[in-house]
């Protein structure tokens, strides 16, 4: 059976409820799932719009589902205004074309509204505030231009809107804080412009936000932070500047962070200790590169683009980092200490910044030897890369313990000295040893304690750097 065959479905001679795929609830057709009709994409034969004629005859459907079918055509838009119980329609994975027909927005009862991967085009217009009932709607991945109505925020019961990959232009209302039972949003792939609204802030049950590839410019709101239940926020590829606000770090929930491709400023930045695991959700919003950024749950992968300043201390607390990617950067200053924590750590590639010092040593870091990882930075060293740093001058281990004042009196007492004459060079020595307390038995073990702590920390490369900022 295939879609030409519901030219055979006649409502006025047959029970409708005895047709294949139908559903009905006291011998009233309320669900027709026709998804994917014809299993092979590769046998799908084109079909136009007009064989969903018979379909308009059931005004007592509720949930229709005409999904990857390969229809062409416009969207019949009289005929599924005949509909007008529909609760759900799901039109997804066709090749609908032309625009969205104004009756659709006649269908006061449709909560859910997926007419995502076609082909549609024309504007948004100002009829969707009609669908106040709207719960999901999804117009991703089309070819919708001009700008987002401001009647949007008349769906006040809206949890989920994706506009992805569209042309749409211009700015973002502010009446889409208004949307105050949202919980998913993506705009991502579009040509916004202007700065962020600072209502946006109002969306308090937001949970995704994915604004990335566009052209938003101006400073991250600080409002943003009121956002406490975000787990993903993706601003990756805009034109934002300025500082990031430090409290995108004290998010609870928060497990993927995009900040990449922008020119922004890493600043005093920390992460919130408390932060709990979530874990990324599988579905089409996943496509996109994420920066996942935060502490504590399980993080895999770290990249980052355009930003500067020294790379966070807090890094090293992202232990179940497996991938990080700071690469062509403007990161200056040494390489964190602490990155030699990340003991699940497979790829680093740290290049093209303005790093210099030494490369932290440990377990993981020692088997992060690519050269190319280094590349094009100011200065750095380290068996990683097979170049020495500048060594201590080594000085005689009489040293242990003392003072500045003390290494000075054993600068001055060299061999060299000691050869005027053996006696009095000798005696000199030992008078000078005796004086500083050298032979002092209960200091030893201090001082063995101290030597141990140094080995020990600078396995991880304790010793080598200056925190301090």
């Amino acid at each position: 059976m295939d879609l030409q065959r519901l030219k055979t479905w006649n409502s006025t001679s047959d029970d409708c409820c005895q047709w294949r795929l139908v559903s009905c609830t006291l011998q009233k057709a309320t669900d027709l799932y026709l998804s994917d009709f014809i299993p092979s994409q590769d046998l799908k034969p084109a079909v136009t719009s007009d064989v969903l004629a018979p379909l308009f005859h059931l005004q007592t459907l509720i949930s229709l589902d005409i999904s990857y079918n390969n229809i062409h055509g416009e969207i019949p838009g009289v005929g599924f205004a005949n509909l007008s119980n529909l609760v759900s329609l799901s039109m997804h994975g066709n090749s609908f074309n032309g625009p969205i027909p104004p009756s659709l927005f006649s269908l006061r009862h449709l909560e859910e509204l997926d007419m995502s991967y076609n082909l549609i085009e024309g504007t948004l217009g100002n009829n969707f505030g009609n669908l106040s009932n709207l719960k999901q709607l999804d117009l991703g991945a089309n070819s919708i231009h001009g700008e987002i109505p401001t009647q949007i925020g008349n769906l006040t019961n809206l949890q989920w809107l994706s506009l992805f990959r569209n042309k749409i232009s211009g700015a973002i209302p502010p009446s889409l804080s208004h949307l105050k039972s949202l919980k998913e949003l993506n705009l991502g792939q579009n040509f916004l412009t202007m700065e962020l609204p600072t209502e946006i802030g109002n969306l308090s049950n937001i949970r995704w936000l994915q604004l990335c590839n566009n052209n938003l410019s101006g400073e991250i709101p600080p409002s943003i932070q009121k956002m406490e239940q975000l787990e993903v926020l993706d601003l990756e590829n805009n034109l934002f500047a300025g500082e990031i606000p430090t409290g995108l770090f004290d998010f609870n929930y928060l497990s993927y962070l995009s900040l990449g491709e922008n020119k922004l400023v890493l600043k005093n930045a920390r992460m919130a200790p408390r932060i709990t695991t979530r874990h990324h959700r599988s579905s089409h919003w996943n496509e996109y590169t994420q920066f996942r950024w935060v502490e504590r749950f399980e993080v895999t992968e770290l990249i980052s683009k355009q930003l500067s300043g020294r790379i966070p201390l807090s890094f090293g607390g992202l232990q179940s980092l497996e991938s990080l990617d700071l690469s062509h950067n403007n990161f200056s200053g040494e390489i964190p200490y602490t990155l030699a924590n990340l003991f699940e750590l497979s790829y680093l590639d740290l290049s093209n910044n303005k790093l210099k010092g030494r490369i932290p040593s440990g377990p993981q870091m020692d088997r992060m030897n690519d050269p190319n990882s280094y590349a094009n930075n100011s200065g750095l060293c380290g068996m990683q890369i097979k170049v020495s740093c500048e060594k201590v001058p080594s000085e005689p281990k009489l040293k242990e313990g003392k003072t500045k004042k003390s290494n000075s009196w054993e600068k001055w007492f060299s061999w060299e000295m000691a050869v005027i004459g053996y006696p009095y060079g000798f005696l000199s020595t030992v008078l000078v040893m005796y004086v500083i307390g050298y032979f002092n038995i209960t200091a030893q073990p201090g001082r063995r304690k101290r030597r141990r702590s140094l080995v020990r920390h600078g396995l991880f490369g304790f010793y080598a750097f200056d925190i301090r900022s």
